[in-house]
């Protein structure tokens, strides 16, 4: 396998966009989306590839630089869209999720897009232990994902994320919605995020009502680790919301609020309402 080497917009500008290639597969694709009650046109299923190919690539190219070779697992994949993005960017990428359903959209997805070989799309119900062998992975993305596992079960689930990284590996953490925040911003509730569980219980819900992820169990889980926007200052993450569009005054506020953060161990993107780092194992 090649060595991931440092970011260059010039060796990556050459990288297609992901496009469908397989009609046929893109009609089954819109027909199950159709089946499970989804909208097969809509940004977040038939449309997320487009969505990642200006999100998690930049992210994948300013953390990682070039990834042709590289191991790359897509922990909690949904629909497959940033597998289909690090495919495309020559990453050998496996894919998995606790929904059997979002794993049986994501193989058509793959599909269409003509990259079904180069993803290995798994559906585990379970992901406190992963059926890989350890130090298996160069890369692993957790896209919008670790709020959704059970809190119980995290703290297993980050063990095992650390047992299949390699040395010298990289975590990349985005789009995690976090409860330090007032507003959790997957349902728009205010303080939902500061009420105890229990309160779900007392209110006779059926289903717990979302939440955010405690930042502070995935610190400790890779405490160990290097802060990947610790040690460059943020100009890794910078530079991935600068290639995604962000404006240059949210990316102010985001370094000031970084130096008011900085002491307490949280990193550039620790901060608000979701949150994201990137980790490099130590070699």
């Amino acid at each position: 396998m090649q060595p991931i080497h440092s970011y260059s917009p010039a060796r990556r500008s050459a990288a297609n966009a992901p496009a469908v290639v397989d009609k046929a597969m893109d009609a089954q694709f819109r027909a199950q989306a159709g089946q499970m009650g989804l909208d097969p046109d809509d940004r977040w299923v038939g449309g997320y590839v487009g969505v990642e190919w200006q999100g998690v690539r930049h992210l994948i190219e300013a953390y990682a630089g070039n990834v042709d070779g590289a191991a790359l697992l897509e922990f909690g994949c949904n629909y497959a869209a940033s597998s289909i993005v690090a495919a495309t960017l020559g990453a050998s990428v496996t894919a998995i999720d606790v929904d059997p359903g979002a794993i049986a959209l994501a193989r058509l997805n793959c599909a269409r897009y003509g990259v079904a070989d180069r993803v290995d799309l798994r559906h585990l119900p379970d992901t406190r232990r992963l059926p890989f062998a350890d130090a298996s992975f160069d890369i692993i993305l957790c896209i919008s994902v670790l709020e959704y596992v059970a809190p119980d079960h995290l703290p297993a689930v980050l063990a095992e994320i650390d047992r299949v990284l390699k040395p010298g590996g990289l975590i990349i953490v985005s789009g995690t919605a976090s409860r330090l925040a007032p507003r959790e911003v997957h349902s728009g509730r205010w303080l939902v995020n500061y009420w105890p569980r229990a309160i779900d219980r007392w209110l006779l819900r059926r289903e717990p009502m979302q939440r955010g992820v405690n930042p502070l169990p995935i610190l400790r889980a890779f405490r160990r680790y290097t802060n990947v926007d610790l040690e460059d200052r943020g100009q890794s993450w910078c530079r991935a919301r600068t290639a995604m569009g962000q404006s240059s005054a949210k990316l102010r506020l985001a370094r000031a609020l970084a130096s008011l953060t900085r002491p307490f161990g949280l990193s550039i993107g620790m901060a608000g309402s979701s949150f994201s780092a990137t980790w490099r194992k130590p070699a």
